[in-house]
């Protein structure tokens, strides 16, 4: 049975907001933030978020604002818009990337620097703010909340230095869960004095705290244990005047979590590598690497062979081959791990053809894993990306079983695009930590890879009409993981495709299958998925791209690729930004009456020029997209893509 649960967040007191209005770099000075509120929407772990803050040019002169917004990890922006002067706004996609010198080349605060994230949307508005004037900003992102053995966590962005925000302001938050899944538990790590009532279906938690510290809002829900989570969603774009031929068709994204096995420990062939280079001794690092080496090394079981490896400018072994699990070889790694000490640099390069070759001998009677743990960019030995990945790839090669490497970036100077690209290709996860985060997710993640649930994963369909799925290359599962699966399908069958996922457990072949109903029209509410699946087709290019000399041929084939995907279905990426702005003026409904139907009226006036109104009619909330194509197809613009309640509205 569905269970539909709908949380309405409301904090009666005040919390310090994110996303900034930049105004000098150098001195760090921004616009007044006035208030700030978020809307999520989950349904089975999409979620969609939108976060409108309200900010107010207290200076004395007109103000040409950066806007600033920290994104969260893994997930995509989709749509930028901003209310000025009573006219709504919003940033069409560019094919150039973001300009993320802050400083155009000066001198920028470090308050600046240390907010501004990775991957941080930064956005130079083009209009003058006056004095005393409000403008209203509204960022909406996409991500899939992250599953780790049954819980779910979601986090919007709303930490703000003092610098930024030295007094309190209002802040309201709205999540609506709808999960086909049951819910044990839901609980507020920003509050500990969350208040939940339920009727029926219906959950709502409401906060009244008092946060005066500056902090993100995280909630998080544990799904029922006896549940195996299995879910899809689909829509099905007609090939219409409406619909460009680049993206007509189906849509889905399939969600499965095969069944465990905690009976049997899987024999395993294991080294863990460390870095122990200079920064690693800072904000207590080193200290936590070594806990979480511990930790690993007193749980191998009987059976299993391990290694270790260090590195700085050069790698050395705990001992010259994996070794058995004996008490005393235990001992004595124990003693070599305490040993370790932060210094010197960083040989990444040398740490790999140190470890891989200790798997040369590996069959498919164990599990062979690599964990790697690093903080930093290689400074020594080979340092080039592509060099880097063309150099472990040839080490790996010989091996003929299955080798599982996850990778570990530790802080905000790893290199994201390296660690992410050897786990891909290689049946693998990167995981990127803060620096107060290594020995706990370690820990928790060496428990789950224990227990392997499906290794060397192959899937297929039947009837044979879904296509161009991402990713492309299906990682390894483990014990309260989830299959994620994203694709396309050209025509909508009447019964439920059959997925059949096919590898190996214990070195025996095991086979699992599902059924995946996809539907023959539009879903508005299902959109996002158009989206979903640009950003893991993007993602796989990505992969391919980082493994190339960025200036090759087919480095630049896949940049261009890139770009078209995302401005085609409105994703932003390293080489996308949000550009040149549309004006949107917005109405409520008109009348009294409910619109019966869909309605897209004729614009007024027409011919015109420089602009036109655009009519229309919702019956129901739901999802709207109005976009414009010329004569061939090609998009021109998007004019509006949001939820919307009943009534009747107009654009410019």
């Amino acid at each position: 049975m569905k269970q539909i649960l709908l949380f309405v967040i409301l904090f009666t007191s005040m919390i310090f907001p994110g996303g900034i209005m930049l105004l000098n770099p150098a001195t760090g000075q921004v616009l007044k933030i006035e208030s700030f509120k978020t809307d999520t929407r989950i349904e089975n772990q999409v979620a969609i978020t939108t976060v409108t803050s309200v900010y107010k040019n207290t200076t004395t002169s007109y103000q040409k604002p950066v806007y600033i917004f920290p994104i969260p990890q893994n997930s995509s922006a989709i749509r930028l818009r901003w209310e000025l002067r009573g006219i709504w706004y919003e940033a069409g996609f560019s094919a150039v990337p973001q300009d993320t010198n802050i400083g155009g080349g000066g001198s920028v605060h470090y308050q600046v620097t240390n907010y501004t994230k990775p991957g941080s949307i930064i956005y130079p508005l083009k209009d003058s703010i006056g004095v005393d004037s409000l403008i209203t900003v509204e960022m909406t992102y996409v991500e899939f909340l992250k599953y780790d053995l049954g819980e779910v966590l979601q986090t919007v962005p709303a930490y703000l230095p003092t610098f930024f925000c030295p007094q309190p302001i209002p802040v309201g938050n709205r999540i609506k869960l709808i999960s086909t899944r049951n819910v044990d538990s839901i609980y507020c790590l920003s509050s500990n004095d969350a208040i939940m009532t339920q009727s029926g279906d219906t959950t709502s938690l409401v906060i009244e705290s008092r946060l005066i510290q500056p902090n993100n809002f995280e909630m998080g829900y544990r799904l029922a244990a006896d549940e195996l989570g299995l879910f899809s969603f689909s829509t099905y774009l007609s090939d219409t005047a409406s619909v460009a031929d680049s993206i007509n068709g189906g849509y889905f994204l399939f969600v499965a979590e095969p069944a465990r096995d905690t009976t049997t420990i899987l024999r395993k062939r294991f080294t863990l590598i460390i870095d122990r280079s200079g920064s690693m001794g800072w904000e207590n690092k080193m200290a936590q690497a070594k806990n979480a080496a511990l930790f690993i090394v007193n749980r191998l079981n009987e059976g299993d062979l391990f290694n270790l490896i260090e590195f700085d400018d050069y790698a050395t072994s705990f001992r010259p081959n994996h070794v058995p699990v004996t008490p005393d070889n235990i001992s004595a790694a124990i003693t070599w791990i305490n040993g370790l000490q932060a210094r010197y640099g960083t040989n990444i390069g040398g740490a790999f053809s140190e470890a891989v070759p200790d798997f040369y001998e590996a069959s498919d009677s164990t599990a062979n894993i690599l964990l790697f743990l690093t903080d930093g960019q290689a400074t020594v030995g080979i340092t080039s990306t592509p060099q880097l990945l063309t150099h472990i790839q040839g080490l790996i090669n010989p091996i003929t079983v299955n080798l599982s490497v996850f990778t570990f970036g530790v802080g905000t100077d790893v290199n994201k695009q390296l660690l992410q690209t050897i786990a891909n290709n290689h049946s693998g996860l990167a995981t990127f930590l803060m620096n107060n985060e290594v020995e706990p997710v370690i820990s928790k993640f060496y428990l789950k890879i224990q227990n392997p649930v499906l290794i060397a994963p192959v899937i297929s369909f039947s009837p044979n009409v879904i296509e161009q799925t991402h990713p492309t290359r299906l990682p390894n599962l483990y014990i309260g993981e989830q299959m994620l699966l994203t694709g396309r399908y050209t025509e909508p069958v009447s019964q439920p495709v059959q997925v059949t996922l096919t590898g190996k457990i214990y070195g025996q072949p095991v086979a699992y299958t599902y059924d995946l109903p996809i539907v023959d029209s539009a879903k508005p509410e299902y959109q996002f998925l158009i989206k979903i699946w640009a950003k893991a087709f993007i993602e796989d290019l990505l992969i391919q791209y980082y493994s190339l000399d960025p200036n090759s041929g087919q480095a630049l084939s896949l940049k261009q690729q890139i770009i078209a995907l995302s401005i085609r279905y409105g994703v932003v990426t390293v080489f996308t930004s949000f550009g040149t702005p549309t004006g949107i003026e917005e109405q409520r409904p008109e009348s009294e009456s409910i619109p019966m139907e869909f309605a897209l009226y004729q614009n007024y006036p027409n011919p015109f020029n420089p602009s036109t109104t655009i009519k229309f009619s919702v019956p129901y909330h739901s999802q709207i997209t109005i976009t414009v194509y010329d004569m061939l197809g090609r998009v021109v613009a998007i004019l509006l893509s949001e939820e919307k309640e009943t009534g009747t509205y107009s654009v410019i």
